[in-house]
């Protein structure tokens, strides 16, 4: 009875791993990785991730921080572009796509240095909502540098 209960557990843990690491101590590369790739906004060409959802930079993160400095409540507005795995990828692009340690877990991905963001204004694909929001926010290229057109 006893080593059918320590099975359980271990079968158990094992399983919850595998569920995009969600445990602690799970290796950190379980998960898929985010596919960040370009299209043709009426902004112009710009990032979005795999499914079409716009990502943005926000100005007030420098360039190869170790950390975001979108916190608290920036982040409800601003949910971060995350990941499992520490290495995303992107298709099309030609900056750097990376990830830093991301506030609660997991990781942040990353393009050139800078962390990526959403807008929770955008509700699906093709949405360019947040383009300029209080000239911090904004789209990027392919080649990781903003784009300043608004285009919405």
């Amino acid at each position: 009875m006893r080593v059918t209960r320590v099975f359980s557990a271990l079968a158990l843990a094992a399983l919850l791993c595998a569920a995009a690491g969600i445990v602690v101590g799970c290796a950190p590369d379980d998960g898929p990785a985010v596919v960040l790739k370009a299209v043709t906004t009426s902004a112009g060409d710009v990032v979005v991730d795999a499914a079409g959802r716009a990502v943005y930079l926000y100005t007030e993160d420098a360039p190869g921080a170790a950390r975001s400095s979108c916190t608290g409540s920036c982040l409800a507005a601003w949910p971060a572009v995350t990941t499992v795995s520490r290495t995303p990828q992107g298709q099309g692009l030609t900056a750097t796509v990376g990830e830093i340690p991301a506030e609660g877990g997991g990781y942040q991905v990353t393009l050139d240095g800078r962390p990526l963001y959403y807008f929770d204004g955008d509700t699906g694909a093709g949405m360019i909502k947040g383009q300029g929001i209080g000239g911090v926010w904004w789209l990027l290229s392919p080649d990781g540098q903003r784009v300043t057109t608004i285009g919405r």
